[in-house]
């Protein structure tokens, strides 16, 4: 007897908690921390499609993925703000809606992520023909060689969340194409978690990146160059010192360190 076989392409990919409770920091911020003044209608919306429940989540889990998804924001705004009609790519991002909240009517956005949310993003993406969808594999990057159509085009590259998790054998791969294929001045901003422990290096000054990868040694990026606090305007600047130096202090938490690197 054989058994027929139905994909329903209206189902949710199988998203994993931590991107749950993203969608739920962003949906419930603005009952639960009307401080934070963060308010996120398409992520409400979102969590009732995801039947991502307030109830299912701690406020301490929530607040600090809020507090941090509003810094993240900043920063990729502070990028519009110098490069108003640039691109940005999101990696891997799953149920993510920065685009909406930090469209500003003239930015450009493509999110890559595997064939099977890109299928069901399709179903609710943006109606502009500034947002983009691609697929492609966690280990793929060929991606990166169509950026060459867009030479001179001011870009950042989100690789935050999932993708800082996919282990240091990808990241390092990701990072030596990153400076073997991108181009001059190509942002990359990124989570650096206890198995990346990305850091800039410090002999004589040098601010290069280096992947610090235990008992298998150092790995340096000279082309990569990671910013510091005092590249961003005040109170940005701050805010990432101050986020970061928490994330350092409570290691194995959820606020991993975040690092901005620049392809020279």
């Amino acid at each position: 007897m054989k058994m027929k076989m139905t994909f329903n392409i209206d189902a949710a990919p199988s998203f994993a908690r931590r991107e749950l409770a993203d969608v739920a920091a962003c949906a419930y911020a603005s009952d639960a921390f009307p401080d934070l003044g963060f308010h996120d209608e398409e992520a409400r919306q979102l969590a009732r499609v995801l039947d991502v429940e307030r109830a299912g989540f701690t406020e301490q889990e929530l607040r600090p993925l809020a507090t941090r998804t509003l810094l993240v924001d900043d920063v990729v705004h502070n990028f519009f703000r110098r490069h108003p009609d640039g691109l940005a790519i999101g990696l891997f991002s799953g149920p993510c809606t920065r685009f909406s909240r930090l469209d500003n009517g003239l930015l450009h956005w493509i999110d890559i992520d595997v064939p099977r949310v890109v299928a069901w993003k399709l179903q609710r993406a943006p109606r502009t023909p500034r947002y983009a969808l691609a697929a492609a594999s966690p280990g793929c990057d060929h991606w990166i060689d169509q950026l060459s159509d867009a030479h001179g085009w001011p870009t950042l590259i989100l690789g935050l969340g999932l993708f800082s998790q996919l282990g240091p054998e990808r990241i390092s791969a990701f990072l030596t194409q990153a400076s073997l294929r991108l181009a001059s001045g190509v942002e990359l901003l990124l989570d650096a978690t206890p198995s990346l422990r990305l850091r800039p290096a410090t002999a004589r000054g040098a601010r290069h990146a280096e992947l610090h990868r235990g008992r298998a040694g150092v790995e340096t990026f000279p082309w990569l160059r990671v910013l510091g606090d005092d590249d961003y305007p005040e109170p940005l600047g701050a805010r990432v010192r101050a986020t970061n130096g928490l994330a350092r202090l409570l290691r194995g938490s959820q606020l991993p360190i975040l690092r901005h690197l620049r392809r020279v």
